[in-house]
């Protein structure tokens, strides 16, 4: 019980880091440390610690080394899910879904780990998992449909629309997640937008949010150039695009959002001078 309310701390405190960089060992030599302490007494804890160092320290080779020995050691719901963490803070959506998945299986009832799946799922573009999904989810809300119910079906019309497949979404989101993964780059969070047009189905457009210290925009760049390299279906663009944004930039264009449906002005709120600058020097492009 002590070493896994240590490990719940230790993992606490390393959620905090928004970089992966092998720059970043000093401060994670203490996490080391202690995870190696924790072999005797728990050696699946101190192999999954180590993985999830190993992910921060953009070290991919020796996440995937920690984390299969902690596996190997007792495969369980507890080893599968970190390892999927670690997977998807590297962008390596398809693995992250894949050892979720797996995760699920171990622990169906798991609730909280049903979000988690439901919440990767749309960045490997596999849309009818996330089909799969949501019915699972329905079921365990007494019938209540998911509020993202529907978009299996929206998805594919866009994707039929333009003569493609899902897999050819699959290609151009994992292309992303590659961009992503050879950076240093955390993401915050991400979301999609279904896009309706009038004379189609719309299209898809994906939002990815960094912490407003990096410059989403060197970021955006980078991804555009591994698109642009990408032997892809030549309609794809038709059907997908993306922005990467900083925190503040995103909050603000939320908050601008559920301003647009108060009903009377007068309850409308005056934002934060200092966050206003803020973003209007990240708009600007001005790093901070």
């Amino acid at each position: 019980m002590q070493t896994q309310l240590e490990f719940a701390q230790l993992c606490t405190e390393l959620g905090g880091l928004a970089r992966r960089d092998i720059t970043q060992g000093i401060k994670l030599e203490k996490y080391k440390k202690m995870a190696k302490s924790m072999f005797k007494k728990d050696p699946v804890s101190g192999n999954t610690l180590l993985g999830l160092i190993a992910c921060l320290e953009h070290d991919i080779a020796s996440m995937h080394l920690h984390h299969g020995n902690a596996i190997q050691l007792g495969e369980s719901c507890f080893s599968l899910m970190y390892y999927a963490i670690s997977l998807e803070k590297s962008c390596l959506w398809g693995e992250a879904a894949r050892y979720a998945l797996l995760a699920l299986d171990h622990e169906p009832q798991d609730r909280k780990l049903l979000d988690a799946v439901i919440g990767v799922a749309p960045l490997t573009g596999r849309f009818s998992l996330l089909k799969r999904l949501l019915s699972q989810w329905q079921e365990a809300h007494a019938g209540t449909p998911h509020p993202n119910h529907g978009h299996f079906q929206m998805v594919s019309d866009i994707l039929s629309f333009n003569g493609l497949l899902e897999k050819d979404l699959k290609q151009v989101l994992a292309a992303v997640g590659e961009a992503f993964s050879e950076t240093d780059a955390i993401l915050q969070q991400y979301s999609y937008d279904l896009v309706p047009q009038k004379e189609s189905p719309g299209f898809i457009h994906y939002r990815f949010i960094l912490p407003d210290q990096l410059v989403a925009s060197y970021y955006e760049d980078l991804i555009a150039a591994k698109l642009g390299s990408l032997a892809c279906h030549p309609r794809i663009f038709d059907a997908f695009s993306f922005s990467v944004e900083n925190s503040a930039v995103y909050e603000l264009y939320e908050y601008m959002e559920k301003e647009l449906v108060v009903e009377s002005a007068d309850t409308i709120r005056v934002p934060d001078p200092d966050k206003m600058k803020l973003i209007e020097e990240l708009v600007a492009g001005v790093e901070i």
